[in-house]
């Protein structure tokens, strides 16, 4: 097996998971500009719109696989 490659890829992808991204700057400003409270509905809206995403994701790639012959 390519050990190397597996690894190289493995920490690029370990690194790219565990940088924070636009959502994370979201949060922290909304706490830090209006407290607490608004910061846990930040949260919670962008925990609800990553849910509607993944939601729609999976949707759309069950109705190609139920509609792939191959598959």
């Amino acid at each position: 097996m390519y050990w190397a490659e597996f690894l190289t890829v493995a920490l690029i992808h370990l690194l790219a998971v565990a940088s924070p991204g636009p959502d994370f700057a979201v949060v922290v400003r909304e706490s830090v500009t209006h407290g607490r409270k608004a910061g846990t509905w930040a949260a919670l809206g962008v925990g609800s719109a990553i849910f509607v995403h993944v939601g729609y994701s999976l949707l759309g790639i069950g109705i190609i696989v139920s509609q792939s012959i191959v598959m």
